[in-house]
């Protein structure tokens, strides 16, 4: 089974700069890393990193090197080009989706593809959309519904990347999958 996670880093990090990135980025990036080591107990988990910085970038990347590789900053549109490419790509092989993103970037990255994203999605995937309630109303989850996928939908409130019922829903609907 495999997962894929896209959420955008923190700007609280370590000060060491050695550290793979789910090490280095903090605070309530926690929450993402700890997602991402519980779905490992049961599917391939793979977390995506976007950033203004780096663009996008994977857990298991250590700072350092993406720092000696990368001339400048991607920037905002770079990072939103990246996220599209990214995003698409994995869409159609994720037996898991889970997408933990601001309102700002989902509707940049997201949403702009939605409708493409959806028909290329893997019939009866399980999918976890974390986002303002707008940026929820903007898109139709019933195209991924009609393919038999199962949707988890967290309307997301100040700086909670996933609520911990939706969290804890998506976990038994992943390892009762991985069960099967």
């Amino acid at each position: 089974m495999e997962a894929h996670i896209f959420a955008e880093d923190s700007k609280t990090t370590a000060d060491k700069k050695e550290l793979q990135l789910k090490e280095y980025y903090q605070g309530l990036f926690d929450i993402v890393s700890d997602l991402h080591d519980e779905l490992s107990r049961f599917a391939d988990a793979n977390l995506h990193i976007l950033s203004e910085e780096f663009g996008v970038s994977h857990s298991t990347e250590y700072l350092s090197s993406l720092e000696g590789a990368k001339q400048s900053p991607v920037g905002f549109d770079g990072m939103v080009k990246q996220g599209q490419d990214e995003l698409s790509n994995t869409a159609t092989e994720a037996d898991v989706m889970v997408i933990l993103l601001s309102a700002g970037v989902f509707d940049q990255v997201v949403q702009p593809q939605w409708s493409e994203i959806a028909n290329s999605a893997k019939p009866g995937s399980i999918w976890c959309l974390s986002v303002a309630e707008s940026s929820l109303d903007s898109i139709d989850v019933e195209l991924l519904e009609s393919k038999g996928c199962t949707v988890l939908t967290y309307p997301r409130v100040g700086v909670a990347r996933i609520g911990a019922d939706t969290r804890d829903q998506l976990l038994n609907i992943v390892e009762d999958r991985a069960e099967e």
